[in-house]
């Protein structure tokens, strides 16, 4: 876990440098910030939701006989090197969509972009649950040892944020089917304004785009958990051998 930590951290400082060359020193900024914040936020709930039982960090007794006892830096209950490795996995799959379909709308892009880090993870994941950098102990499909509801997740979570990051901080468009909730909530208080997303200010944009993250964060949520429980309840039906 020192290795990859330190490794995450060490490549996390050459690539923010690049990031910043492809999407501007501001919107890339506010890309980190989204992408800490969203990303601890899906983790934490995993964690939280099977109570360290189907998913966790190496925090527990089991790797108390590694040096310093895993992870040292954390947000919580989960480690800021995975925060950031999350953040380097969409910022990638962002900057490459956007090269390949320029002229695509935001949606396809962000499918793209959801596709390209699902194949970033197909190489990661494997690596991370054999060096138990986190551990699966999901009762669910397993694709190579990785449960199938953590490749959808990776998908839904990358085209969820590059989709909200392109509409308000790349294009500032409105979102109708919550632009009367913004109206009565963050641009009521504390913005105070009534513009339109496209004229707000640099940081009143920052505060709609983490607004609309926490929107997408609890649609993320509605759409995994019926996904979890049909897996699941698939998965214990007694039919299917231990490990499948």
């Amino acid at each position: 876990m020192i290795v990859f930590e330190a490794a995450t951290f060490i490549l996390f400082l050459v690539f923010y440098q690049g990031a910043r060359r492809a999407m501007g020193r501001s919107r890339n900024r506010a890309f980190l910030l989204g992408a800490v914040l969203f990303s601890l936020a899906v983790e934490t709930t995993a964690v939280l939701g099977g109570v360290k039982n189907f998913y966790w960090y190496s925090l527990n007794s089991y790797y108390k006989h590694y040096p310093l006892g895993g992870y040292i830096i954390w947000l919580g209950l989960v480690p800021l090197a995975a925060c950031l490795l999350w953040y380097m996995v969409a910022a990638s799959s962002y900057v490459a969509s956007s090269t390949l379909m320029p002229k695509r709308s935001i949606w396809a892009r962000a499918a793209v972009a959801g596709a390209i880090a699902t194949g970033f993870y197909l190489l990661i994941e494997p690596v991370a649950v054999t060096n138990h950098w986190w551990t699966w102990n999901l009762k669910s499909f397993y694709i190579i040892d990785v449960p199938l509801l953590a490749w959808i997740g990776v998908f839904l979570t990358v085209f969820l944020f590059t989709a909200v990051y392109q509409l308000t901080m790349v294009e500032g468009k409105e979102m109708p089917l919550i632009q009367k909730l913004e109206d009565l909530s963050i641009k009521r208080w504390p913005m105070r304004s009534r513009k339109h997303t496209k004229n707000l200010g640099f940081h009143q944009l920052v505060g709609v785009f983490l607004f609309r993250l926490a929107i997408a964060f609890v649609a993320f949520c509605a759409v995994m958990a019926p996904f979890m429980i049909v897996l699941w309840v698939i998965a214990n039906r007694g039919q299917i051998p231990p490990g499948w």
